[in-house]
């Protein structure tokens, strides 16, 4: 016979059983997810660079599973990176960007919304910026010569080509400040740098703006390089970008990332000889510079490349560093408030802690 007493304790037993039951299945709910979350791979936008492709070895060396992060490489033209990052889709996390570009767009990128692109970890310095011809009567300018303003004057009296508020035109601001030339009083032509070389080439400009690829290609076809960023003794920086939402929800893959970009430079760069077959493929493929292996050993020359977190602190994040990024801030500055682009100075952008 069941007495009341019996009754209560089967239902108290059935209530504990079915909470526990219930706990079981919150937390197989949890521990689903977060796995689900762990196993979501980092989308990481790059470009078919010399310099930004190192990471196409990420598979090959391993280091998906050596860090725990599952990374998805994505090809974008570099011009693209910016506006993928900011319009917040479900194309890109994270990309590789110019520190010039990105002080030069971030007022425009973040004007609306409280999720701002930040520009979050310094890791090269671009040293391959510079102005091609195919004219004769244009003169190279030297770290020896630069300081003549008569040479000067007739350098920026040619037809000149460069991406507006590029590095390109940032030079020629600072070369018509040597000569005591207005910034204003120079016709720039608005143009790409790969139609700017194309310009050149068929007489329609004197001097265009170029990157690597494109001085890799204007001396291909008989072209001269006369003026490089080195002559000025500064750089482009290029680091990570990404929007502030993403890094608060990432923080431990993003950290996992530079750790793997470094871990691909340094194997890349111990043995060009033997290891870049798997950049080069990439870049075949994928790049409008078809390079050799000479071609590339050369391209790579025209980048610093530090192989640690501490180097980058020491040579770019110190205000004291060779490539500091207050440096180049202040360039930029300098710049876009001297053509009327901002009214105030862009602050230097705050890095990121990397956890060692």
């Amino acid at each position: 016979m069941i007495t009341k007493w019996t009754t209560f304790i089967i239902i108290d037993l059935v209530t504990i059983f079915l909470l526990a039951a219930c706990s079981a299945t919150k937390t197989a709910i949890i521990s689903d997810t977060s796995q689900t979350d762990k196993e979501t791979p980092l989308r990481m936008a790059i470009s078919p660079y010399q310099d930004t492709a190192f990471l196409v070895n990420v598979k090959e060396l391993g280091l998906e599973k050596k860090y725990g992060v599952k990374l998805e490489l994505l090809t974008l033209p570099w011009e693209e990176i910016l506006p993928a990052i900011a319009s917040a889709g479900n194309t890109v996390d994270i990309s590789y960007a110019s520190l010039t570009t990105y002080l030069t767009k971030s007022e425009n990128l973040n004007k609306q919304g409280d999720d701002p692109v930040l520009f979050i970890y310094p890791l090269l310095v671009f040293k391959g910026n510079g102005f091609v011809t195919f004219n004769p009567a244009v003169p190279e300018l030297t770290p020896e010569n630069i300081k003549d303003p008569a040479l000067v004057k007739k350098f920026l009296a040619f037809k000149i080509g460069a991406p507006k508020n590029s590095m390109g035109q940032m030079l020629l601001y600072m070369l018509a400040h040597k000569a005591g030339i207005k910034f204003s009083d120079i016709p720039i032509i608005d143009t790409t740098m790969n139609d700017g070389l194309l310009a050149a080439e068929n007489s329609s400009l004197d001097v265009a703006a170029a990157g690597v690829p494109q001085r890799t290609e204007a001396i291909k076809r008989h072209g001269r390089v006369v003026l490089s960023v080195d002559t000025f003794g500064v750089g482009d920086i290029v680091g990570l970008v990404c929007k502030e939402s993403v890094y608060k929800s990432r923080q431990r893959d993003i950290n996992s990332l530079i750790k793997m970009h470094f871990d691909c430079e340094k194997y890349v760069l111990s043995d060009l000889d033997h290891h870049s077959d798997t950049t080069l493929a990439y870049l075949r493929d994928k790049a409008s510079t078809k390079y050799t292996l000479p071609e590339y050993k050369k391209a790579l020359t025209y980048q610093y490349f530090p192989l640690s977190a501490k180097e980058v602190s020491e040579s770019m994040v110190s205000d004291k560093g060779k490539y500091s990024m207050a440096k180049q801030t202040a360039i930029v500055n300098q710049y876009l408030m001297s053509i009327g682009a901002a009214k105030s100075p862009r602050p230097v952008p705050k890095i990121i802690s990397l956890d060692h």
